[in-house]
């Protein structure tokens, strides 16, 4: 039974490293060409607008929420590292990354919608 189960593993490479070796790599994902240097897509410049200065608002009053949820999820991170005696490190990591995880800074972009006008004000 293993003798039959080798010659026909072996008959199988043989055809592929021999006479069906064309179609065998014929079958290979080839890579994508790359893009054309000369055709560059630059991003307009937006400025700054209510969104901007909305996001820059939401930072500030935000932040000491999440200091206060990042040092809770560490307290309650390092309670459930010594009630396991550290065999539930898995889970006290996972109590510090919900408590600590962002975005800690909001941008714009978070807050403004998709169909959005460009900015009339081009403030510096």
């Amino acid at each position: 039974m293993a003798a039959r189960l080798i010659a026909s593993w072996l008959a199988v490479a043989i055809l592929v490293v021999g006479p069906l070796q064309p179609l065998a790599s014929a079958q290979a994902i080839q890579p994508a060409p790359p893009p054309p240097d000369d055709i560059r897509i630059e991003p307009t410049p937006r400025g700054i607008d209510g969104y901007d200065v909305g996001a820059g608002v939401v930072t500030v009053l935000k932040a000491p929420f999440n200091v206060v949820l990042c040092v809770l999820g560490g307290a309650v991170g390092l309670s459930l590292f010594a009630v396991t005696l550290g065999s539930g490190y898995r889970v006290a990591t996972r109590a510090v990354e919900q408590g600590c995880r962002g975005p800690w800074v909001v941008r714009g972009d978070d807050l403004r919608p998709e169909d959005a006008p460009v900015s009339h004000w081009q403030g510096q």
